[in-house]
């Protein structure tokens, strides 16, 4: 008979991780968008951060073989609202072999590829990447492209232009206006500030798109067009017709998709929920498939990322979210009737792929990092033929896995928020008994997004390390209804950061994290509540670090891309209208309250939030003594990519947090160092 296992004592904090930072670089691999060719070749997506972050094709043939397709220096990324997506999608060749069409990051051309041992060829113009693709679909006769391209014609948000546009299969050049942007001259096409989700009909005689304009971001305000279509010249006939959306009362239509039948499907919330509508003919008014109190999409940040897909035999295969988590369904599109597929996972990721009955997604679960899967609907039980075709993040040991725990609890106004709490887990360590952990507070992105419960090794990173992580689906998150979304609606900066605080009230009430050592951390919009907690709610947290995090609403609004340049009308106030809240709101405008230890991550090349942000930031804390660190990064945007720069950033918030919270961490090479902290100084 073996001993029990002895774990070792150490305080909250030093315990030895199996993750090193340098393995948050090396072992995050992203997988996204699969598709299907023709043939039945499985592709998708691979984000590779020990490849400078480049972002390649990879098949895995009928045969098995698995392949790159792209080739150094091609990196497939699409910049079209600065979010991308849509950056690729398959075709057959005259040979019945599949035919790639793919942005590049650079250039931001489209090329077209042949094989994965050809080479590709440009086949839209070369403009210094002032016009930029994504989200092709092919005409059924094969011979036209029709993508969205957004046109920079100056520096300025107003300079750009959304349009759809179609171009030939074969690369003869030249492109031409098929809807949006600002209109045909005939006054036939609608202008519109952004257009996306092209798609032809089967007969190829029936085109739709869904469209918008400012001051709305795709999942306020919609409009669903639907035209008569020639595509021999890939041309709209007549007037368009508006079949859903557009009249003002807030219903976001968006991802159609024709059925074989020729009929046209979407989802919409006009119900207070994303749920699956159709359209007979694509001329009918649109009516329910499939009513359920669940979200069955989340918001369109980036294109090409339909959440459901439709088969064969006329039946949808349907995602039902609760926040970002979700279950699939199969549904009956004739009797609205919905089977759950039970699958492995809690956690899938738009978009989904078919080929026949079989289906391809990527999906995590609390154990399982973000995979590519395959499943067969032929089969009576389609668990049963799940198979694992391609891997992301490194596992670590199911002894130190921290599993989230949903948690709701009462915030502001007497509302509830949600949250996952992870407790500090490891298979080797533990802390000194009657010690409580330190806590990092997570404030996701968007603001319009949510967080779920699937494998994120950045979140092990500090669990198996001692801290305890609260990953908050604050007021204005996604998968939680309409209603829900729209709570941050003009409360941005006031909502979020009371239900973030809320929660680490509540998990300080049943003592189970270390009041003393609350910290918030987040990215993007999240580094904007991250910078706000710290600015009007003083004393909360003992430490706080942003990457390229917000700290001027207004020069966000004057300074930041097309695509969000209105978005802050909405979640903040009407803009110039609005000018006093704007400034009321803005941390660095109150930096002067901030007293709280605040480490600052940038990218040099951030075109969404300029890294004036930060230096200003940072500038202002220096001027009046606050402990704090800025470094930014050269060669990265809004959000890191390259293997060097996110081993680094979690060396320096290790690192950070070891200085300011008085403990030593185990497993870094060196130092950030904390200006006007006493332990540095």
């Amino acid at each position: 008979m073996h001993p029990p296992h002895l774990k070792q004592v150490a305080p909250f904090g030093e315990w030895d991780s199996p993750i090193a930072p340098r393995d948050m670089a090396t072992g995050g691999l992203q997988l996204l968008s699969p598709a299907y060719a023709s043939n039945g070749s499985l592709f998708w997506l691979e984000g590779r951060p020990t490849d400078a972050g480049r972002v390649v094709v990879v098949e895995r043939t009928l045969g098995g073989l698995v392949r790159d397709w792209t080739k150094s220096p091609f990196n497939v990324r699409s910049r079209v609202h600065e979010y991308g997506g849509g950056a690729y999608w398959i075709t057959q060749g005259e040979d019945g072999s599949p035919l790639l069409w793919f942005v590049d990051f650079v250039t931001q051309r489209v090329f077209r590829q042949a094989g994965s041992d050809r080479d590709p060829v440009g086949v839209t113009e070369e403009t210094g990447a002032r016009h930029r693709y994504a989200d092709g679909v092919t005409t059924p006769n094969g011979d036209w492209i029709v993508a969205v391209r957004e046109r920079h014609e100056g520096e300025r948000a107003i300079d750009v232009v959304n349009e759809l546009v179609a171009f030939r299969t074969d690369g003869t050049p030249g492109t031409h206006l098929v809807a949006g942007g600002t209109g045909d001259h005939g006054g036939r096409i609608p202008p519109a500030d952004f257009v996306a989700c092209p798609t032809v009909s089967p007969d190829g005689t029936r085109i739709a798109w869904v469209a918008w304009d400012h001051p709305n971001m795709p999942w306020d305000d919609t409009s669903l067009w639907v035209a008569d279509f020639d595509q021999v010249n890939a041309v709209v006939i007549g007037e368009p017709w508006l079949l859903a959306g557009g009249s003002g009362n807030g219903e976001a239509v968006t991802y159609p998709a024709w059925n074989s039948d020729g009929d046209l499907f979407a989802m919409t919330d006009r119900t207070g929920w994303w749920n699956l509508h159709r359209s007979t003919g694509g001329a009918e008014p649109l009516a329910s498939v499939w009513r359920v109190d669940r979200d069955c999409a989340g918001p369109m940040w980036g294109l090409g990322s339909a959440p459901y897909v439709l088969l064969p035999d006329g039946s949808a295969v349907v995602v039902a979210l609760n926040g970002a988590d979700g279950h699939v369904f199969r549904v009956d599109v004739q009797l609205g009737m919905a089977n759950a597929i039970s699958l492995p996972v809690s956690q899938i990721q738009a978009p989904i792929a078919s080929s026949g009955l079989k289906v391809a997604l990527v999906a995590s679960s609390p154990a399982l990092p973000g995979s590519l899967l395959e499943f067969d609907l032929e089969d009576a039980n389609p668990s049963s033929t799940v198979t694992l075709v391609q891997q992301g993040a490194v596992q670590v040991a199911s002894g130190s896995v921290s599993v989230g725990e949903p948690i709701s609890f009462v915030t502001g106004d007497g509302a509830r928020a949600h949250a996952l709490f992870y407790a500090p887990t490891s298979a080797e360590w533990v802390a000194p008994t009657g010690e409580l952990p330190p806590v990092i507070v997570l404030s996701h992105g968007g603001p319009t997004s949510a967080v779920g419960s699937g494998y994120r090794l950045g979140i092990q990173f500090w669990t198996t390390r001692g801290f305890a992580i609260v990953d908050v689906n604050y007021r204005g998150s996604t998968g939680f209804g309409r209603d829900y979304r729209r709570a941050l609606n003009g409360r941005w900066g006031e909502t979020d950061i009371e239900d973030c605080i809320s929660a680490v009230r509540f998990l300080a009430e049943s003592r189970r994290i270390d009041p003393k050592r609350q910290c918030i951390m987040g990215g993007s919009a999240g580094g904007y509540t991250t910078l706000a907690s710290l600015a009007f709610r003083p004393g909360v947290f003992a430490a706080g670090m942003s990457d390229y995090g917000i700290g001027d609403l207004e020069a966000l609004a004057a300074h930041t891309h097309k695509f969000e340049s209105r978005y802050l009308d909405t979640v903040v106030a009407p803009y110039p209208e609005g000018i006093e809240t704007y400034r009321d709101r803005s941390p660095l405008g109150h930096a002067d309250r901030m007293t709280t230890p605040l480490l600052l991550l940038q990218g040099e090349e951030d075109r969404v939030v300029p890294p004036d942000q930060a230096r200003s930031m940072a500038k202002e804390l220096d001027r009046r003594g606050v402990p704090h660190a800025m470094v930014v990064f050269e060669g990265e945007g809004h959000g890191f990519r390259r293997g060097a720069t996110i081993e680094a950033s979690y060396q320096m918030k290790l690192s950070f947090l070891g200085q300011v919270l008085g403990f030593a961490p185990v497993g870094i090479d060196h130092d950030v160092t904390v200006l006007h902290h006493p332990r540095t100084s």
